[in-house]
């Protein structure tokens, strides 16, 4: 991370205004207290599009636990469940629809 993606709080709080503005098309920045990071501060789309991939990721996480626990369903019996689900529905009578009165 260059030394300029790296900022006390204090920098940031007089400038807070051009820093934000800079935010929409850099990088995050990290605010340092005492010399130390203490928050990362970023544009509300880079936040977004972060929480975006981390959902992802979770999700493809989720996955591989369900294959290495054998929580898996063969992707013939999958279709073969859902095609025999939607026949069923399909030959069953609609119930009546009511009429306002």
């Amino acid at each position: 991370m260059p030394s300029e993606d790296i900022i006390s709080l204090t920098e940031f709080k007089n400038d807070a205004a051009r820093w934000i503005k800079r935010l929409q098309t850099q990088p995050p920045v990290v605010l340092t207290q005492n010399g130390r990071g203490t928050a990362v501060v970023q544009s509300y789309e880079s936040w977004r599009q972060t929480q975006e991939t981390l959902a992802m990721l979770q999700i493809v996480a989720a996955g591989e636990a369900d294959i290495g626990a054998g929580r898996v369903t063969p992707q013939a019996q999958v279709f073969s469940d859902l095609r025999r689900d939607l026949e069923a529905r399909a030959a069953s009578p609609k119930s009546p629809r009511r009429t306002r009165g």
